[in-house]
């Protein structure tokens, strides 16, 4: 599977059409500018870090790379509260990207979730592999236990 075969990847690249739609509306004063170019950073980012990961495909790796998209999927979110705080843009025009923005972190948070919850069970089997701090003396069995 292709990443941009990715459900979250797909909505990811649907986000960053809309907001890229959504910042050209903006006037263009300081706080404008200054809030669309974190937006514009924190929104390609998510996409960027889902391409980058799923090339990976290393289980830990791969899930390190979901958490840098979730976390710039919350700060998608920081900025777009930021806009609206600050009354740059219109609340029903921003509202959707919120939303889509929010279907994006619940999908990924998914994913994350279950990849962290298979990489969990094989280093469970891991673990539960007895060990000796001395290599050549037999692992005794604790009767205590």
């Amino acid at each position: 599977m292709n990443y941009r075969d990715l459900g979250f990847y797909q909505k990811s690249r649907k986000l960053t059409q809309g907001v890229n739609d959504e910042i050209n509306k903006w006037p263009k004063s300081m706080q404008s500018q200054e809030i669309s170019r974190q937006l514009f950073r924190s929104v390609i980012s998510i996409g960027a870090n889902i391409a980058e990961g799923h090339g990976r495909h290393v289980g830990l790796e791969y899930i390190h790379y979901l958490i840098i998209a979730q976390g710039s999927a919350n700060e998608v979110d920081h900025w777009l509260n930021t806009a609206l705080d600050c009354l740059i843009g219109e609340r029903d025009r921003i509202k959707p990207l919120v939303d889509l923005n929010d279907e994006i972190r619940k999908m990924l948070t998914t994913t994350i979730t279950t990849l962290q919850r298979k990489q969990g069970e094989k280093f469970a089997r891991e673990i539960s592999i007895p060990y000796s701090p001395n290599p050549y003396s037999p692992v005794e069995e604790d009767e205590t236990l």
